[in-house]
């Protein structure tokens, strides 16, 4: 497959089979070049190609390009087909390897299997890293908007790439080229019920999506409104606890839900960062302004980071000062003897790779951190 770069006419041919597919573009290898990869639309349109146009003309400040990881994989150039009336059919971006989702970093389970040495100094780093990602959009004007697990990686040193960049809001002069889908998980209470195609999104709500990515780093892979109804309360949907204000860490007043049972106490995090989330998701529903931004995110992760010890019985484990015991070692003990954090003997002797969590009062095996159902994306058109 031949196709030409826009800014130097160079002609550069794309591998296959595809790399990756997707519901609306392929990824392929570019030949000769692997710091590079392409990606080729499905139905390419002139909006497509306006927008990555805005996007190349206008790139962010990357926070980490310094150090040579692209923490935001930015299109390089515009690919044209290679005919007589060429038009553009995709892009290329940087490759990023050596990476996962955040998911199998936040996930216990996921991240025990495939990550085990993977503490929870990584985790708030791995945090700080995406709040600075963030920050760096925000600086120029853009807006993620669909903040989600599929479109952030992480790499075992903790560093983070955003990628699908080219479905980011993106700002050209009185045109916006918005983000048109979403997932409810990580879409603030305002926007719950409204058609993403016909609204702008603002660093407001991205900064809804980015804490509750931080809530499940922090938290074992608990969303922040993720709850047990109390005694005769409806189980709703995510998005339905969101759109209702229904946090079950609220101090300022009752709700309907308590955390989950196996989600573990909220006092692991520092209190700083405690102090944000109850911002984020109690204090400022109605009033969106009031919730951090990416950059006050950066400076109190930083803050939490520091403020770790090591505990004198498992290495892995990083706990904040001011507990008076290892909150790993009692989950430990609370979940049967799994470990969240295994120590590297244990790793070494392949213990990490037992699948099953149990409670130590019951002999029933669970799996809370079983990978969830993926739900569809909602667009303009819901």
């Amino acid at each position: 497959m031949l196709f030409r770069l826009e800014r130097n006419g160079k002609l550069i041919s794309l591998e296959t089979p595809p790399l990756a597919l997707g519901g609306e573009a392929y990824l392929y290898a570019v030949e000769g070049d692997d710091s590079i990869i392409a990606k080729i639309y499905h139905k390419p349109t002139p909006e497509r190609g306006d927008k990555l146009a805005a996007m190349i003309a206008n790139p962010p400040a990357d926070p980490m390009v310094e150090s040579g990881h692209h923490s935001i994989a930015w299109p390089i150039d515009r690919l044209l087909t290679y005919e007589d009336d060429p038009r553009c059919a995709g892009f290329i971006m940087p490759r990023i390897p050596h990476t996962h989702s955040i998911f199998e970093f936040y996930n216990p389970k996921t991240r025990r299997q495939k990550n085990p040495l993977f503490h929870y100094r990584y985790l708030i780093r791995t945090a700080r890293n995406l709040a600075s990602a963030f920050d760096a959009l925000h600086a120029v004007g853009y807006v993620v908007g669909d903040v989600n697990e599929s479109n952030i990686l992480v790499s075992e040193s903790a560093l983070v790439t955003l990628v699908d960049t080219d479905s980011f809001q993106v700002p050209l002069g009185a045109t916006t080229f918005r983000c048109p889908v979403g997932k409810p998980e990580f879409t603030p209470p305002e926007l719950q019920s409204v058609r993403f195609r016909e609204i702008d999104r603002t660093p407001e709500h991205d900064a809804f999506g980015l804490a509750v990515m931080i809530f499940l780093l922090l938290m074992e892979g608990t969303h922040p409104f993720a709850g047990r109804p109390v005694e005769g309360e409806e189980m709703l949907p995510l998005g339905d606890r969101i759109a209702m204000n229904y946090y079950p860490y609220a101090i300022s007043k009752p709700v309907p839900y308590e955390p989950m049972p196996l989600a573990p106490p909220i006092g692991i995090m520092h209190p700083d960062v405690r102090a944000m989330m109850r911002q984020c998701f109690e204090v400022s529903h109605s009033n969106p302004s009031l919730r951090p931004h990416a950059a006050t995110w950066q400076q109190v992760l930083d803050l939490a980071e520091s403020n770790l010890r090591l505990c004198r019985a498992n290495t892995q484990h990083f706990y904040r000062f001011g507990l008076g015991a290892c909150p790993w070692c009692e989950r430990t003990t609370m979940l049967g003897g799994w470990d969240p954090f295994p120590s590297r003997k244990a790793v070494k002797r392949g213990e990490h790779l037992a699948p099953s969590i149990r409670r130590s009062t019951a002999t029933v095996v669970i799996d809370p951190y079983a990978a969830p159902p993926h739900p569809s994306r909602r667009g303009g058109e819901a």
